[in-house]
């Protein structure tokens, strides 16, 4: 039995030489004539289309503008997202943060102390008027879900300890203060961070999973991955919103405080 398998594998390796040799000696071979011819794509092919298949990618189209164009709420102004702060990112992280902890009350959980959101994954500004879901698939188009992170304080504090004026978040129910483009202190629901203290973060699988860096250096003493698409999270707060006649306004408070250099 020893003899045939190795047999057959010395055969193998003969037949596999042959077969690349040929195939070298056939490369160097100026003989081989090569033929091509362009083809022009322009409206002749138009003739050729499947009817069936036009007629589904139109009904796609169809179903995806009635998705896209649906009104869920009115927005009383533009509004853009900049670092440190700005009207629309604050927005954004004040709904996950309201969405989150409701989420956590429905799981018996406990409130999260923060909501944390990155400025690249905000790709839009949100428009004056009506709201549309396609303008949030804009805003947010990455396929992004919802992530909740149990972190002690200790490891909290080296997120907060490398963040500068022009590297920063997006984040809810904290207070960041700078000078000299270096954080000089901050505070979760106007207190200061505790170092034995567990804290929930309502953010999103990217930054959960180290994206942006902002928590990849950090242990943590538990996540709960959702497969809920943030952007869903911002339809849903803005359509509840729009239920109780509010309308979408400009959120700029004292969250980010830049001081004068000394």
């Amino acid at each position: 039995m020893i003899w045939k398998i190795s047999k057959n594998f010395f055969f193998g390796i003969v037949a596999w030489a042959i077969c690349n040799v040929y195939t070298f000696v056939n490369a160097q071979n100026n003989n081989y004539i090569y033929q091509y011819e362009t083809v022009k794509m322009d409206s002749v092919f138009d003739k050729r289309a499947d009817l069936t298949l036009e007629t589904y990618l139109y009904y796609l189209k169809q179903e995806k503008d009635k998705k896209m164009d649906q009104v869920i709420g009115i927005s009383k102004e533009l509004l853009i997202s900049s670092a440190p702060m700005s009207p629309l990112s604050n927005l954004l992280v004040d709904l996950l943060f309201e969405w989150g902890n409701n989420y956590l009350i429905s799981k018996k959980l406990k409130k999260a102390d923060m909501a944390l959101l990155n400025f690249g994954g905000i790709r839009a500004a949100l428009p004056q008027g009506k709201i549309t879901v396609g303008d949030i698939y804009q805003i947010s188009p990455f396929d992004n879900t919802v992530a909740f992170v149990f972190v002690k304080g200790s490891e909290l504090k080296k997120m907060f300890d490398n963040f500068t004026i022009k590297r920063n978040a997006p984040m809810a129910n904290v207070q960041t203060i700078y000078q000299a483009d270096k954080i000089i202190s901050y505070t979760i629901g106007g207190i200061p961070l505790e170092n034995d203290k567990i804290y929930t973060l309502s953010t999103i699988n990217f930054l959960a999973l180290g994206g942006d860096a902002f928590l990849s250096q950090i242990h943590f003493e538990s996540v709960i991955y959702t497969d809920i698409p943030i952007r869903d999270v911002f339809i849903e707060e803005i359509r509840k919103n729009s239920m109780q006649n509010m309308q979408i306004e400009s959120v700029v408070d004292a969250r980010v405080k830049i001081l004068p250099t000394p």
